[in-house]
């Protein structure tokens, strides 16, 4: 497996953001280590979740991006980044001929700002962004994962719902699904998720939406149901992709909610027979003799 860890996750080339995220949610599922489920891209670059399996309840304030009406030009690079052709061609036919290559430095220096944990540079620039070019399905697409990064939800879903409509794309349902959940929407959470299913979204988007959908019907003490929006993402797969382990981990930890200990079990050692962690290893022997 690519990435070598349960909580692992690969993500999406710049131009085109994963939003998981991303990959990118909340607790059932752990937190991803690149924290990128959603990083718009320039060609090469990196990727963002991510959903996580139950609402984080701490008492921590995050960072919340500002959202000026008329924000101030930021200070942009020098040199115009090499950005991937669909992130190109949209900024080219949204922003106005004079100000292109402004909002294309701002959209690069975003990204990169994004995969180095800065949302609110990232904010900052993507908001200037927005109200240059505010029809971009390109801006306003990673103006919603840094909202969605930042844990301003309602931001999140309203950006989001913007690139659905320019784009008429639905591969950032799995965002829009968790911010439903975390609205305590959980109609809405099914409705978007089986949206990206109908419009065959790649898999692993598929696999985060089918996540944030087990979470919310776990919330809702469904356990059963919970496991069967897994399995409709292949628990028992013919080759073992790289979002496997985040369902094995969930999948077993219903199992043990409802008290079947032999598949908790085997869901663990599945993740380890993949790599080694440590934390899967206490899980597995907190299960002894259970």
């Amino acid at each position: 497996m690519a990435q070598g860890s349960a909580r692992r996750a690969s993500g999406g080339g710049r131009g085109s953001p994963a939003g998981d995220a991303g990959l990118a949610g909340r607790d059932e599922r752990r937190r991803r280590d690149s924290g990128q489920r959603g990083t718009p891209g320039r060609r090469g670059g990196g990727r963002p979740d991510e959903s996580r399996g139950s609402h984080d309840t701490s008492d921590s304030q995050p960072f919340r991006p500002a959202r000026a009406a008329k924000p101030r030009r930021p200070a942009l690079p020098e040199e115009r980044p090499r950005l991937a052709r669909d992130a190109w061609r949209d900024l080219k036919g949204s922003a106005p001929s004079g100000s292109l290559d402004d909002v294309a430095k701002a959209f690069g220096a975003a990204t990169d700002a994004l995969a180095d944990g800065d949302l609110e540079r990232a904010a900052a620039l993507l908001e200037w962004a927005k109200g240059v070019a505010p029809r971009s399905a390109a801006v306003r697409e990673a103006l919603g994962i840094v909202h969605y990064q930042a844990g301003d939800y309602a931001a999140a879903s309203s950006e989001l719902l913007t690139y659905r409509r320019l784009s008429a794309r639905q591969d950032q349902n799995h965002l829009l699904a968790d911010t439903a959940r975390a609205a305590g929407r959980a109609e809405k959470a099914d409705e978007y998720v089986e949206a990206m299913v109908a419009a065959r979204v790649e898999p692993e988007r598929i696999a985060e939406g089918l996540l944030v959908l087990a979470g919310a019907r776990a919330d809702r003490g469904d356990v059963d149901g919970a496991l069967r929006a897994l399995q409709r993402a292949d628990l028992d797969p013919v080759q073992v992709q790289p979002w496997h382990p985040r369902l094995w981990w969930f999948a077993a930890e219903l199992n043990e909610r409802r008290g079947d200990f032999d598949a908790a079990r085997d869901y663990l050692e599945a993740i380890l027979a993949i790599a080694d962690d440590e934390e899967v290893e206490r899980r597995l022997r907190s299960l002894e003799g259970r």
